[in-house]
């Protein structure tokens, strides 16, 4: 039963005394009226205001900054950013998020307490908690290597804040923050996820709300207006305070009860009423309801709202280990006790009531089998868990639970199975697991159990069902039993049961007892208030109590209204049951054998009028009061008033309230003969003597005919008496048959039970073993795929309906090794092939010729059991024998087809070779004749000047070297043409190698020339890994860049370079402040024989561009006239091959 309501251990109280004291209390007036409004300073409101802890990660700041743009900046809340940030950069946050808001944005400072109207921002490689509104920080935390920040703070704000917590989770990737949601969501609190259609990453809320721990799912904008509504609610202030429980009338919350108790069966009358109400104010803050008549007539109207707060009573505390000093506990102290002397064959019982969704119960079980695997013997486990919730039983049962799960990689390993993003408790675990719904304060319990665990159940149940349940677990233990209760969980009364086995843990064992404790575990009174549920106020009153606690509550009601006298409670046989106040002036013990009885403990003079006025009240039911009854007490004669009071129970057994007074002296009548003299004549005074003599003789005379009736009476009482102890002689013979009868009565309801459950179980997994058969029927016919399975020792186990065809088997083949089977494979080695995918847990293929020279492809995998163990092997027979025709048919005309492909590329190359040749050599002739033409005239004008004899020879020599200069610098030209033209037309293979490219930078400037009126800087971000390149090919497209943008800066100018890193590629820019180039020029600057220069070739950036794309990468120009230039190059990081 996941009793797990909302406030988890209330005993722990926050140290909040001093804002305690200002929180303001509702007034008498509001609980009579339920639809009274709800008066709310502003002292109160700023003292109570909620805060919102909100986690984001991918995608979440932009999701934040339109929350907050949404908020008002007089909004009560304070909201507390974690943001996963990068632990090695500072954040800039605060700055960025004060842009979008009036709200304080504040990077948070370990000890800063927390104010209403402020954002705080979690700083980088921080964890960060809360206790007492003040937030505190520590060291980055990683559990089993994850760093979960938003699930750290948000744990702390659930547990400091309860029901006043908000959790928010917007945008991200990770699973960080629904344990926290959890929490929130456990405590009271409301926690809400952003919309999938809004989030850039939806994974993070995705996983929230399939966890179950989110009430709301909105767009950021919509969660600012649900913050503003929240925070303006006016139950809000009295969340975690004492006015919180005054806010829902007791009439209002036994109607609530009787609706749910039509609706789901389950009565919720005997829970602590407290916790209840701050469930019910959630729902009621959810939905924005601020009357409870409101809420009353929408619990009505809209049965899902049952079920909602239905779910919200029974919220599931629960996970994997938790405590695990208890888990410690038990393998070290209470384990061995159980197994010690116990036979193989003795099962381990193990029963947890209220399991919710089932971690506590495969945690139980995954710590008995690890202490079993060290143990001698190897008993079965059977382990009970059940709930009133059918919901989380139906979780448990899949066993299937979120991959964020606390739990070491070595239980993962060997317990669980992933699946879908999730993980699956393996079905070893979970076959010893039975869950079942079961009320456990109405229906029969287990018997004979070794283990009760019932953690953090009882806390949330009144005194009435505690005291019901615990005689009930006793009864339910073995003499050797034991019972694991919560922290804040005691066995209270109970101890004489019940004995301390573990004080710090609250482990106990079962005591021995000489008295049987009467059991009470029928479920017939919720069908009789069942009855009730449409009257009005309808509220159960619980057959667990006592009588005397019905007489005692009344007493209390009527003396605390009408009375303070000294009194006592008689039940019908006039016995005294109660004592209220000092009665020594009144009643005395009788001498002789020790009695009770009201009369025989009457003090002189008052059992005559005591006697009449019970007999009178017990006949007219109404109540008798008699005066001025003097009697003697301690030697002195008193005046006193006494009065009988019959009081109402429901169990319909008499009783009665006796009350005494003393009589004031001025009003008390006087009998005294003394009194009555004075003050009259002597005649009259004798007269009244005698009529007070006369009086007094007849009153003596019929008290002494009361006396002999009286004693006529306990005469025949006596008698009677006497009868009564033959019949109790007989009865006790009846009753100890009785209780033989009862006991096997309630081993009978019991075991009933039990049978029940298991029988309820037994169907679940026949029904799932039915569909499983169904769906392998359905697929291997469905699949038209022979298959054949075989264990461990190769014998065959199972084979479809085709491989009984396909390899002509019988029944008589079932069990027989494969190999003793003719099953005409042509195929080498097929039995080592399977012997090897078993040994090594492999998968193989194989293409082998079957019967009638068909061709199949054999897929082997291991045949694996539900805990990971190989035992055998699964063949499955492909048909690819139409493929092998096809494959063969393609083959001959692939083999022809390349014959003509090849003779026709020869003729396409020798034409395309010529045309390529004829236009290269057209261009490359024009440019080689311009400076060939050069030379001629230059030999020409050099001759010349050689036959002038008005030339000195001093001349002549200087105008024969300036010709030889410029034929070799026409040379160089040339010689340049036909260096790019090789270079263009080589098709060179890059040799890879790690190089930094810092370095490849500074290598091609210290190759360059470079003018000083050029200023050139270059840049590499540190992030930029080395890469695997060509350093001499890259180096070259880097020279030619820089070369280019140097000539176009012929009066100086600027150059930068800058390196990074962008996703999977490595970005360089060259950057010049030169003339630029127009866009007709730059959508051919990279043709090959294109060149706006007067001495270019317009092979140079052709070039680059071949070596660029040599290393897989791309080269890019952006220009704008008198701006400059920019070349962009982008290479892969990883070029490996």
């Amino acid at each position: 039963m996941a009793q797990r309501l909302a406030e988890r251990r209330p005993a722990k109280k926050r140290h909040a005394g001093a804002r305690r004291e200002k929180q303001v209390s509702l007034p008498a007036e509001s609980t009579k009226r339920k639809s009274a409004e709800v008066p709310v300073d502003e002292q109160a409101r700023d003292d109570s205001f909620p805060i919102v802890g909100i986690g984001a990660s991918a995608g979440g700041l932009e999701a934040f900054t339109q929350l907050l743009r949404e908020l008002p900046s007089d909004v009560n809340v304070a909201l507390v950013l974690i943001q996963h940030l990068d632990p090695t950069y500072k954040s800039m946050l605060t700055e960025l998020l004060s842009r979008t808001t009036n709200l304080t944005v504040l990077e948070v400072t370990d000890g800063v307490r927390v104010k209403p109207r402020h954002v705080y921002v979690i700083p980088p490689n921080t964890a960060m908690t809360i206790s007492e509104r003040v937030l505190h920080l520590t060291a980055r935390v990683e559990v089993e290597g994850k760093h979960m920040p938003i699930d750290h703070f948000l744990l702390s704000l659930a547990k400091d804040q309860k029901s006043r917590a908000i959790g928010v989770i917007l945008s991200g990737t990770s699973m960080d923050g629904i344990q926290g949601l959890r929490a929130i969501k456990d405590e009271g609190g409301i926690t809400i996820a952003q919309d999938e259609q809004s989030a850039k990453y939806y994974d993070l809320p995705r996983s929230a709300v399939a966890a179950g721990c989110v009430d709301l799912v909105l767009r950021p904008q919509d969660i600012a207006q649900e913050l503003v509504k929240l925070s303006r609610h006016p139950y809000v202030p009295y969340l975690e305070t004492e006015g919180a429980e005054n806010l829902l009338p007791q009439s209002d919350l036994e109607k609530i009860f009787g609706l749910l108790r039509k609706a789901t069966r389950v009565d919720f009358a005997d829970y602590k009423h407290a916790t209840i109400k701050r469930r019910i104010l959630r729902r009621m803050l959810i939905l924005k309801t601020e009357k409870m008549e409101d809420y009353l007539n929408y619990l009505q109207t809209n049965p899902g709202e049952l079920g909602s707060l239905f779910q919200d009573i029974l919220i599931s505390v629960t996970g994997f280990f938790r405590e695990p000093e208890t888990f410690e506990a038990l393998k070290h102290e209470i384990f061995p006790s159980i197994l010690k002397n116990r036979s193989a064959d003795d099962a381990i019982r193990v029963w947890v009531p209220g399991c919710s969704t089932g971690e506590e119960v495969y945690s139980l079980a995954i710590c008995l089998v690890e202490y079993l695997d060290r143990s001698r013997v190897h008993p079965s486990i059977q382990i009970f868990a059940t709930d009133v919730n059918e919901a989380v039983l139906e979780k448990a049962r899949q066993g299937v639970y979120a991959a964020s799960a606390s739990i070491s990689a070595e239980r993962l390993q060997r317990f669980f199975v992933p699946t879908n993003g999730s993980i699956q408790v393996s079905k070893p675990i979970r076959r010893m697991c039975v869950f079942a719904k079961q009320d456990v304060t109405a229906d029969p319990p287990f018997s004979k159990l070794d283990l009760i665990v019932c953690r953090n159940l009882l806390i949330y149940l009144g005194l009435a069902l505690q005291r019901k349940l615990l005689p009930i677990f006793h009864y339910s233990l073995k003499p050797t039993g034991f019972l694991v209760l919560g922290d804040f969980e005691t066995v209270g009364e109970f101890d004489n049961i019940f004995k301390l086995a573990n004080k710090r843990l609250k482990i106990y064992s079962k005591k021995p007892v000489a008295t049987r404790t009467p059991l009470d575990f029928s479920s017939r009174y919720i069908a009789a208030r069942d009855e009730q549920v449409d009257e009005p106020g309808a509220s159960r009153q619980a057959e667990s109590r006592a009588p005397e606690q019905e007489i005692f509550k009344e007493a209390d009601r009527i003396l605390l209204t009408r009375y303070s006298p000294a009194s006592a409670i008689v039940n019908g046989d006039l016995e005294i049951v109660q004592f209220r106040g000092r009665t020594g002036a009144f009643l005395e013990p009788a001498p002789g054998k020790a009695s009770l009885n009201i009369l025989k403990m009457a003090r002189q003079g008052l059992m005559t009028d005591l006697r009449l006025a019970l007999d009178k009240a017990k006949k007219s039911g109404e109540t008798v009061r008699r005066d001025a009854i003097e009697i003697r007490s301690d030697g002195k004669y008193l005046d006193v008033n006494l009065e009988v009071v019959p009081l109402k129970t429901h169990t319909g057994y008499p009783c009665f309230l006796v009350a005494f007074e003393e009589a004031l002296p001025n009003t008390a009548p006087s009998i005294s003969l003394g009194r009555v003299r004075g003050g009259k004549s002597g005649k009259e005074r004798r007269t009244e003597d005698l009529k007070i003599v006369r009086l007094q003789q007849e009153l003596s005379a019929t008290k002494d005919y009361l006396q002999s009736i009286i004693e006529d009476k306990e005469a025949a009482n006596e008698e009677l008496k006497a009868a009564n102890e033959e019949i109790q002689s007989s009865n006790e013979e009846l009753q100890s048959t009785n209780e033989e009868l009862e006991t096997a009565k309630e081993e009978l309801q019991s075991t009933n039970e039990e049978l029940t459950t298991v029988n309820e179980e037994l169907q679940n997994r026949n029904l799932e073993l039915t569909q499983a058969h169904n769906d392998m029927t359905n697929l291997n016919a469905g699949a038209n795929v022979p298959i054949l399975m075989m264990g461990s020792d190769l014998r065959l186990r199972s084979w479809g309906p085709l491989s009984e065809k396909l390899f002509n088997l019988k029944a008589s083949d079932l069990g027989r090794p494969i190999f003793d089977i003719n099953l005409d494979l042509q195929t080498p080695d097929l039995k080592g092939t399977i012997e090897e995918v078993v040994a090594q847990d492999v998968d193989k293929e194989l293409e082998v010729r079957g019967p009638h020279g068909r061709w199949f492809l054999v897929r082997i995998r291991p045949y694996r059991t539900a805990d990971n163990k190989i035992e055998g092997a699964v063949l499955a027979f492909v048909d690819i024998d139409r493929i092998k025709q096809v494959e063969e048919e393609l083959r001959a005309r692939s083999e022809h087809l390349e014959d003509l492909v090849e003779e026709r590329t020869m003729m396409l190359s020798n034409t395309t070779r010529m045309a390529a040749i004829g236009e290269t050599a057209g261009m490359v002739g024009h440019d080689l004749r311009n400076p060939l033409q050069t030379i001629i005239n230059t030999i020409h004008l050099a001759k010349e000047s050689m036959k002038m004899d008005e030339v000195s020879p001093t001349e002549r020599h200087l105008r024969l070297e300036r010709a030889l200069d410029t034929i070799r610098e026409q040379a160089d030209f040339m010689n340049k043409i036909v260096s790019d033209l090789q270079d263009y037309a080589r098709q060179t293979k890059p040799t890879f190698v790690e190089y930094d490219m810092q370095t490849l930078i500074n290598e091609t400037l210290s190759s360059i020339s470079i003018s000083k009126a050029v200023e050139v800087s270059s840049t590499v971000e540190p992030d930029l890994p080395k890469l695997n390149v060509d350093p001499s090919l890259l180096r070259r497209a880097f020279t030619n860049i820089v070369t280019n943008a140097l000539q176009a800066m012929p009066d100086g100018g600027k150059l930068r370079i800058k390196a990074w890193r962008s996703e999977k590629l490595a970005t360089v820019s060259f950057q010049d402040t030169g003339k630029g180039i127009s866009e007709d020029v730059k959508a051919k600057i990279f043709s090959p024989l294109f060149t706006t220069k007067e001495k270019g070739v317009g092979l140079g950036l052709a070039v680059t561009r071949r070596l660029v794309e040599s290393h897989r990468g791309e080269i890019k120009v952006t220009s704008k006239l008198g701006e400059g230039t920019t070349f962009t190059v982008e290479i892969p990081l990883d070029l490996r091959r």
